[in-house]
């Protein structure tokens, strides 16, 4: 009786236990794309993480900026194929435009 018990305990040991897979977290996103093209921002409007970095790239076939309405950026003349990246730390909404073709506008919101 000993004996079979022992098997018993010996053979629950060494059988394969099944667990749940752990749940894999999704990385936050740090980084998206804003096309310029056809003098117009794409998309038009976003909405992101404090943290992220926009890279704003000029695909279109003339020069553009990026530019904050409040001041707080500018990237100077981008030529074609040119990208600037900023950094939005600061919460809060952000009206960019650009200095050559105003009409071009993106309304951003950094959180919530």
């Amino acid at each position: 009786m000993k004996y079979g018990v022992l098997l018993a305990l010996l053979l629950m040991a060494c059988a394969p236990t099944t667990t749940a897979p752990s749940p894999t977290a999704t990385p936050p996103v740090t980084q998206v794309q804003v096309a310029l093209v056809d003098f117009e921002f794409r998309p038009a409007t976003l909405q992101i993480a404090p943290g992220t970095t926009v890279v704003f790239k000029n695909q279109g076939q003339a020069p553009h900026t990026v530019t904050d309405g409040a001041g707080r950026f500018d990237s100077g003349n981008l030529a074609p194929g040119a990208e600037f990246r900023y950094t939005f730390q600061a919460p809060g909404a952000y009206q960019i435009y650009c200095k050559i073709h105003p009409y071009m506008t993106l309304s951003l919101q950094v959180g919530p």
